[in-house]
């Protein structure tokens, strides 16, 4: 990150930007976003000479190897009831799967990065998968989105996505 910082990446007023992504180390939310950044930022700086210009919150959802891991240590349960209680109603509009696609390599298309894990597509009208040639012949806004357990992760807490905490 020094040399990173010496290029010119993460310098306020800089054309170019350093974000850093914290994911809690278990079945546990993420801490409110801008208080941990702050933290970030000054231990950084005071520490390592260490800039960047955000921190963006991630929470864990409980698929592919975390999934895994949460079963095989009986966990599963209690993290998915952690983020059912810490459901936020006001995530819900700005959750990416209303305004973003995940596309694999075959041409797939994916409300979602998780939905594309899990093998979830987006659902065509009389087909059972589409496909990315086939969007200018759809109203995506019309589609469902398709949703599991693992959703409830976006919209615990302060919310998460690409860029971070919702809320």
């Amino acid at each position: 990150m020094q040399r990173l910082n010496r290029l010119g990446y993460g310098v306020d007023g800089g054309e170019l930007c350093l974000d850093l992504v914290y994911n809690p180390l278990g079945a546990s939310l993420p801490p409110p976003q801008a208080v941990l950044e702050a933290d970030y930022k000054k231990r950084l700086f005071d520490e390592h000479g260490i800039v960047f210009n955000r921190l963006l919150t991630l929470t864990n959802v409980p698929v592919s190897r975390f999934g895994s891991m949460l079963q095989s240590t009986r966990g599963f349960d209690d993290y998915l009831r952690l983020l059912k209680d810490s459901f936020q109603a006001q995530n819900l509009e700005s959750l990416m799967c209303r305004d973003l696609l995940s596309v694999d390599w075959r041409g797939r298309v994916y409300d979602c990065d998780f939905n594309q894990m899990l093998d979830m597509p987006l659902n065509g009208t009389g087909k059972t998968c589409l496909h990315i040639r086939d969007l200018k012949a759809v109203d995506l806004a019309e589609l469902p989105i398709q949703v599991g357990e693992h959703c409830w992760a976006c919209a615990a807490g302060q919310g998460s996505s690409c860029g971070g905490a919702l809320s």
